[in-house]
């Protein structure tokens, strides 16, 4: 990924830890700081941007998480400025699931349909995993076709939590409604 100067800090969200990081640009970074198979959030971060240079101001982005989380809240997480790093495809992916809406959800072949490549369904998996700015581009809303859950790079647990915090009915099989 290309170099960048991150400003990164903690915030203590309500379905969990966070670590935020951002550039001059937007938001680049936002994970959990649970222990997954990949590490921790800070870990990640400092993974995924590996050439880059980070500063810790735990305050400034107590200020930025707060305008963060009223934006998720309100379902307006396109108005958040990103710098996001990735493939074209990755972040044509990540464009389209900016594109389901809060409370909603939708099955990885969903994604594939919307980016114009039915067939790449694992590839879209792929960048729905890889991407770096977790509930603002709202992964946790990609589901199994059969309705699943699935993988979740923070936890099922986090994921059941971010959906049933933005009402979404789990009952039912993945599908836009």
């Amino acid at each position: 990924m290309s170099k960048k100067e991150i400003t990164y800090g903690f915030y203590e969200a309500p379905f969990g830890k966070m670590v935020i990081g951002k550039t001059d640009q937007g938001l680049c970074w936002l994970g959990f700081m649970v222990q997954g198979y990949k590490g921790d959030g800070l870990s990640r971060m400092k993974g995924f941007y590996a050439k880059s240079s980070f500063i810790q101001d735990d305050e400034a982005i107590q200020v930025f998480a707060k305008e963060i989380i009223a934006k998720w809240e309100q379902g307006k997480e396109a108005d958040i400025p990103l710098d996001l790093d990735g493939t074209p495809f990755q972040k044509s992916v990540w464009q389209a699931l900016l594109n389901i809406p809060k409370g909603k959800t939708c099955a990885y072949q969903d994604i594939a349909n919307d980016i114009g490549k039915p067939k790449a369904v694992r590839a879209v998996g792929s960048a729905v995993g890889e991407n770096p700015v977790s509930l603002i581009v709202p992964c946790h809303r990609v589901l199994q076709k059969s309705g699943g859950l699935g993988n979740y790079g923070w936890g099922v647990d986090i994921k059941r939590n971010l959906l049933g915090r933005e009402g979404a009915n789990l009952t039912n099989q993945a599908r836009r409604a």
